[in-house]
C-alpha cells in the first residue's frame, strides 16, 4: 500500500506525457511551515488553466487555502475525509493549528463497529509542494505522511497516506463523473471564483467514483462509493468572511448535485448550485437556490451553539429544466464541534419537480458562527 513520493512525482511526469507530447501549463508552489510578513494576495477570477491549482501567493497571518477531498460509501456507514491545509489559526481558526504553524493533513475515517467508529487526527508538515499540470494539481506536505495527486484533466486523483504517527495507512481514489465548474459557470477561463465576499472556491471534481482502502490502527476501512474533491481560498480572516453556511454534495439516480448557501456575520446571503446529469452539466448557478434546515433543530438562521438539524431541503432553479427538489436526512453525524460545525452522512431523496423521484447518498456540512440574537 506504500506509494513512495518519488512514485508519485513519476506520476505526474506520466500524466503530463499522456495528454500531449507538449505538456500543458506547468507551476510549482512551495509552501514553507510558517506564516509571512505583509499583504497577501489572491486570485478570483478564472483562466484557461489551473482550475486546482493554488490561488494565494502568500500566507500571512489571516490568509489560508485548503485541498478537499471526502469519499462516502453507499450504504453512509463509512466515510472518509482529507484536507490539506495551508492555513494558520489566526486565518481560518478551525483548522486546529498552532498559530506559528500554517502545513498540515487531516483525516477523518467513520466505519462501521459494534456502532459507527470514527477517527480523527491531524498531522503537521514541515513543507508542502503544489505541481499544478494543466488543470490538475498534486500535493506534497512533507513529514505527514499525507499526499495527493491529480490529473491534468481532472479525470481522476490518488490520495495516499503513510502515516505511522497515527497509526493510518492506505489510500483513496476518484474517478470523476461530472464536469468540473465554479460557483456561477462552468470550468472556462473569465468565470468568477468568489464563493462569498472574501472567499473564493473551486470543484474540480462534483461527483466520482470512490475505491477506499485504509488500515486504522490494525481495522481495515475498505469500501467504494461516491467521492468528491473542491478548493476554498482566502486572504482574510474565515470568521470576518462568515456567519453561516450551508454546504453539501450527492448522487442520486442520474443526478449529481453540489449545493452552497451562505450568510455573511451582516446576514447577505449567497448561494450556488449545480447539478450534472449523466456527466453533462444541466446548471450551475450563483442565483435561484435555497438550502434550509429540517426537522428538529431547524431554525434559520443557524446560530452558535445551536442543536443539528435533522437535514436539509434543497431547491435549485434548472431553469427551462424544471426545478430540482431534494431532502438531505442524515444517517450519520460524523463531525460533532460543540454547536458551531457539524458533519453528516445520510441520503438524498427527490429530483426534478413533476418527474421520476430517486434516493441516493449524500455528505454535507453546517458551519454556525452567528451569536444568539
Amino acid at each position: 500500500m506504500q506509494i513512495s513520493t518519488l512514485k508519485l512525482v513519476s506520476a505526474i511526469w506520466l500524466l503530463t506525457k499522456s495528454v500531449s507530447a507538449r505538456p500543458p501549463w506547468i507551476s510549482t508552489h512551495v509552501y514553507s511551515p510558517s506564516t509571512v510578513n505583509g499583504s497577501s494576495h489572491a486570485l478570483f477570477t478564472s483562466s484557461a488553466y489551473g482550475l486546482d491549482a493554488p490561488k494565494v501567493e502568500t500566507i500571512n497571518d489571516t490568509s489560508y487555502e485548503w485541498w478537499y477531498f471526502d469519499a462516502v460509501s453507499e450504504d453512509q456507514k463509512s466515510s472518509v475525509v482529507l484536507t490539506f491545509f495551508v492555513a494558520p489559526a489566526t486565518g481560518f481558526p478551525e483548522s486546529g493549528a498552532p498559530d506559528n504553524a500554517i502545513l498540515s493533513a487531516t483525516i477523518a475515517l467513520s466505519y462501521p463497529g459494534q456502532e459507527v467508529a470514527s477517527f480523527l487526527s491531524s498531522v503537521p508538515a514541515t513543507e508542502a509542494t503544489v505541481v499544478s499540470v494543466g488543470n490538475g494539481a498534486s500535493g506534497f506536505w512533507k513529514g505527514s505522511g499525507m499526499n495527493f495527486v491529480g490529473t491534468p484533466d481532472l479525470s481522476n486523483y490518488l490520495i495516499s497516506v503513510d502515516s505511522p504517527s497515527i497509526g493510518v495507512k492506505g489510500f483513496m481514489t476518484l474517478q470523476s463523473l461530472a464536469p468540473a465548474h465554479y460557483p456561477c459557470g462552468p470550468a472556462e477561463a473569465g468565470q468568477s471564483m468568489v464563493m462569498m465576499p472574501g472567499i473564493g472556491w473551486t470543484n474540480a471534481v462534483p461527483d466520482a467514483t470512490a475505491q477506499v482502502e485504509f488500515d486504522v490502527n490494525g481495522t481495515t476501512v475498505k469500501f467504494t462509493g461516491i467521492g468528491y474533491h473542491d478548493q476554498s481560498w482566502a486572504v482574510t480572516n474565515f470568521n470576518s468572511n462568515v456567519g453561516s453556511w450551508y454546504w453539501g454534495h450527492g448522487r442520486l439516480g442520474p443526478y449529481s448535485v453540489v449545493w452552497w448557501d451562505t450568510l455573511t456575520p451582516t446576514g447577505a446571503e449567497h448561494v450556488s448550485g449545480y447539478v450534472a446529469r449523466d456527466g453533462k452539466i444541466v446548471s450551475v448557478v450563483c442565483t435561484t437556490t435555497t438550502v434550509r434546515p429540517t426537522g428538529a433543530n431547524s431554525t434559520y438562521p443557524p446560530i452558535a451553539g445551536g442543536g443539528p438539524p435533522e437535514g436539509l431541503h434543497i431547491e435549485i432553479d434548472l431553469g427551462s429544466e424544471g426545478t430540482m427538489i431534494v431532502d438531505a436526512t442524515s444517517t450519520f453525524t460524523i463531525v460533532d464541534a460543540g454547536g458551531a460545525y457539524y458533519r453528516w452522512t445520510g441520503t438524498l431523496t427527490g429530483g426534478i419537480e413533476g418527474q421520476a423521484s430517486f434516493t441516493g447518498t449524500a455528505l454535507w456540512e453546517e458551519f454556525a458562527l452567528l451569536p444568539p440574537s
